[in-house]
């Protein structure tokens, strides 16, 4: 497949969806993936070859980023390198993990890769979704079946019809338009471990599917996020991160911040800054190369109502801070779009937004938020700004799974994320993500 600048390119190939048969001979395909993937000198040729497939394929793997999620192309050639960073840190991984430990003269505790494996990816980050679970996969020894969101069915069909055939007994992709195919996989004896990235709903939906069997979950789920800010501390760079963490991938990211807790001292000077700045930006389509936006439009017209719907509910006890523009070039583009709210309300505390509409509030008590932090349902990120080193340390005190300080850079290949309560269980990245992927044996002789 040649690489092109039409989007029919493409867009012209029919999906054929996967039936309970078909699903069932490409998780059957995966057996002797089990002994392919004995040796880790094996795992690592696979992790190569792999690699060695997304690099030759790199326009098209981007243009598909750009065409299907609407990224601007900086972004998907940014999702890219990102992608392949989990792919080299698996590497890396392999040629240092011992998966034998000896404990004492008669005792070894051997890891051992789970068994096969349903990925199932979210359409925000296609590429690097799919990298994150696939590579600890491959690394452990565990073969896997990967099925995509339907936004990005495309990218998975790129996958499908040029990844290398010597892969195939390794990874599978699955399509799936009906949700009895979908139970059926989970039922499967053959799975073992389930890693799912998406929402709580749908989260809680996989964890409570019955089956005849036991497995793993690996759920990175919803975050209703927020972001602190307590005093003026480098208070226009603070700014500025905050506003590229919310554009990214129009807001349609697990990172992205609902709502930002801004001390009331500051409040006049907070939005003087952040009216100047969001005021330029300008929503737009991603496909023209010459004539990119800061930020692309929604990923489809049911998600655009839902913001629209949001912001209307929320200007009802709220006040518009701000608005960026839109360039009136594509569908659904939905401006960046800020409004003050209460400290306790009914929109952005309740729902996440998943897209370019941000809640503001303005507090005067420390202890007041930090409560509120603590008992919070959605656990996954929080970031805080502040120079004071009392309240830094009792952001270490809270429940979430991350937690960035002065920075919302948080995510890396080497490091854990996920979060805790109704954000998820289990943790993907470093070390920690690719043990998920492996069992135990203690093994003693006498």
């Amino acid at each position: 497949m040649k690489s092109t600048n039409s989007n029919k390119f493409f867009f012209n190939e029919k999906i054929i969806y996967d039936t309970n048969k078909s699903a069932a001979f490409k998780i059957s395909q995966l057996d002797t993936g089990l002994k392919r993937l004995e040796s880790v000198k094996a795992r690592i040729k696979v992790l190569k070859t792999f690699k060695a497939f997304l690099i030759k394929n790199k326009k098209n793997l981007t243009d598909l980023i750009n065409l299907e999620v609407h990224k601007t192309k900086s972004e998907s050639i940014g999702e890219f390198e990102y992608a392949l960073d989990f792919v080299n840190y698996s590497i890396k991984t392999l040629s240092t993990f011992k998966f034998t430990l000896n404990t004492d003269n008669s005792r070894n505790i051997f890891y051992k890769p789970i068994g096969t494996v349903f990925a199932i990816t979210p359409y925000n980050d296609p590429l690097a979704g799919m990298t994150r679970k696939l590579s600890p996969s491959i690394a452990s020894g565990s073969p896997l079946i990967m099925k995509t969101s339907s936004y990005c069915i495309k990218l998975c069909k790129y996958f499908n019809d040029n990844l290398p055939k010597d892969l195939n007994n390794v990874i599978q992709f699955i399509f799936i338009k009906q949700k009895s195919v979908l139970d059926k996989i989970i039922s499967n004896p053959k799975i073992k471990l389930i890693t799912f990235t998406g929402s709580t709903r749908v989260g809680l939906m996989l964890n409570n599917t019955k089956t005849n069997h036991l497995q793993k979950k690996i759920l990175e789920l919803g975050g209703i996020n927020y972001a602190l800010i307590f005093d003026n501390y480098n208070l226009e760079n603070v700014i500025d991160e905050l506003i590229v963490r919310k554009i990214k991938a129009a807001g349609q990211a697990c990172s992205s911040i609902n709502k930002i807790l801004v001390h009331h001292k500051i409040k006049n000077q907070f939005e003087k800054l952040l009216k100047s700045k969001v005021e330029k930006l300008t929503s737009g389509p991603v496909h023209d190369p010459n004539n990119q936006p800061d930020f692309g439009p929604v990923i489809s017209n049911n998600h655009f109502k839902l913001l629209t719907i949001l912001e209307k509910k929320s200007l009802k006890n709220g006040r518009l801070i701000c608005k960026s523009t839109i360039s009136n070039k594509c569908d659904n583009e939905y401006p960046l779009t800020i409004i003050s709210s209460k400290i306790n309300d009914n929109i952005f505390d309740v729902n996440e937004t998943f897209g370019p509409l941000l809640g503001v509030s303005y507090f005067s008590n420390n202890q007041i938020i930090i409560n509120k932090l603590s008992n919070t349902k959605y656990s996954l990120v929080c970031y805080f700004f502040t120079k004071n080193s009392k309240i830094i340390s009792l952001a270490k005190k809270l429940n979430f799974g991350s937690i960035g300080i002065n920075t919302t850079k948080i995510q890396n290949p080497n490091s854990p994320t996920g979060g805790n309560n109704l954000s998820g269980i289990g943790r993907e990245g470093g070390i920690w993500g690719f043990q998920e992927f492996l069992t135990t044996v203690n093994y003693v002789k006498n």
